[in-house]
């Protein structure tokens, strides 16, 4: 089966909101049900017999922890399911991508891998993935529980839906409260940017010894982007940057100020903790007290703290000055390739739907995108309150427009071009304008195709 004429680009905005209308999505998967007969594409539905030979296969990324949470889920379907072989690929986040790009090309993924809402363009745009609209619309895979904005959010130019959510994950701010107060110092304020975060650092520093008030996010690609949201800008638009080389230069400007300081770590330091797991990092450690991260790493960190008796992490909106910020997904999808989609559908069905398989994984992967399975979380007396926390973050951030984030093709590079540009910046390699000018013409050819 082939659906290679998938080589429709995401929409000009390069996002999609989440704050749209039920009644509009509930008409446009109708809609895009009943024009599924005329599609070219080789989709599957519930009406035929799913392909069920062969092992299933599987393949997801995480720290030590997260994957081993997946695999005790895998492991009870596994128990439920005794007649069915399955192998399973887990591991760490950069390998994950690697490996798929090698076995798409030799068109051999796994039958179920795991996608993410900033790499998922380009399985779906090269036809790696099997089109899962009709599945959802006749109720083969169950997604009912997941509010329609959400499965709807993942939907291809092309009108295809290729990726089903199993965790919802946020950009935010991840702060230690305890060690803060412990310290005697104010905690920041919640609708800051990150000039009002670096403001806040370089004042309170001076009561918190050894430790630092704020990890650096000079490197980081995501928090500059919540610093470009904050001024009204973006990483993207359409074919060149969605913000200007002021914005970037400013943001290299801060973060020096911020080292100069005191009140984030020197490059040599933080060149140190480059790269480790989140479960590793300067913030797990206890070494920062306040920094940026996915809300789903925010569990690594806490199993840490709670190791060394250091604190508990607690999110906050991420820093864009209270506007609308940054979801994103961990989804499972199939692939084109699979052999043995009942079971992969099976087993999708299980993993977002399972009460006791969230509860198995903590949030983990993400928070879960069942709406009751959440509901019931929050009222579990078994759940963090951190969790809870970030739970009701997350509906907050929905209610106040937040979006999926889905980055166009070939843009994944950016991340660690990102971080290269950056890092010559802090060692004084480089300048900031020399710096941004480079890393702009870098997104523009990204963009471009070459």
């Amino acid at each position: 089966m082939s659906h290679a004429g998938n080589e429709a680009m995401r929409t000009s905005h390069l996002r999609r909101r989440l704050a749209v209308p039920a009644a509009a999505l509930a008409l446009g998967l109708v809609a895009a049900a009943c024009s599924s007969g005329s599609s070219d594409s080789d989709g599957v539905s519930g009406g035929d017999e799913l392909p069920a030979e062969g092992p299933l296969t599987m393949a997801w990324y995480g720290s030590d922890a997260r994957n081993a949470a997946v695999q005790a889920v895998v492991d009870v379907f596994g128990e439920e399911n005794p007649d069915l072989v399955i192998e399973t690929q887990p591991t760490t986040f950069d390998g994950h991508w690697d490996r798929l790009s090698v076995q798409a090309s030799a068109n051999n993924l796994p039958c179920i891998p795991a996608m993410q809402s900033r790499y998922q363009t380009r399985y779906e745009d090269r036809g790696s993935l099997l089109p899962l609209e009709d599945l959802i619309e006749d109720g083969t895979i169950d997604v009912s529980g997941i509010p329609a904005e959400v499965v709807e959010s993942n939907r291809n130019a092309d009108g295809h839906i290729y990726s089903i959510p199993y965790g919802i994950w946020y950009e935010g701010a991840v702060l230690n409260v305890p060690a803060l107060e412990d310290a005697g110092v104010p905690v920041p304020e919640p609708d800051n940017d990150w000039a009002g975060y670096v403001d806040w650092a370089a004042e309170v520093q001076p009561q918190l010894g050894e430790a630092y008030a704020l990890a650096s996010q000079g490197g980081s690609i995501t928090q500059f982007q919540m610093w470009a949201l904050s001024k009204g800008e973006d990483l993207f638009a359409d074919t060149e940057a969605g913000f200007s080389k002021e914005t970037l230069v400013e943001w290299y400007d801060m973060w020096l100020g911020a080292i100069e300081a005191g009140a984030t770590p020197s490059a040599d330091v933080a060149s140190e903790y480059a790269g480790v797991p989140t479960n590793q990092g300067m913030m797990a450690v206890g070494l920062t007290l306040v920094s940026a991260t996915g809300d789903n790493n925010a569990s690594d960190m806490q199993l840490t703290l709670d190791q060394n008796g250091l604190g508990a992490v607690s999110m906050a909106p991420a820093p864009t000055g209270g506007q609308p910020q940054v979801v994103g997904a961990n989804s499972w999808a199939i692939s084109e390739n699979c052999t043995n989609v009942a079971a992969a559908v099976d087993f999708i069905n299980y993993f977002i739907n399972s009460s006791d398989g969230a509860f198995t994984l903590e949030t983990q992967t993400g928070l879960p995108p069942v709406t009751s399975i959440a509901d019931e979380m929050l009222a579990s007396d078994e759940v963090a309150p951190s969790i809870k926390e970030r739970i009701d973050l997350y509906n907050e951030i929905l209610a106040g427009g937040g979006t999926v984030d889905i980055w166009p093709d070939g843009t994944q590079q950016l991340v660690a071009q990102f971080t290269t540009r950056w890092e010559e910046v802090a060692f004084g390699q480089s300048t900031p304008d020399a710096a941004a000018d480079a890393f702009i013409a870098q997104l523009e050819t990204a963009l471009s195709g070459f």
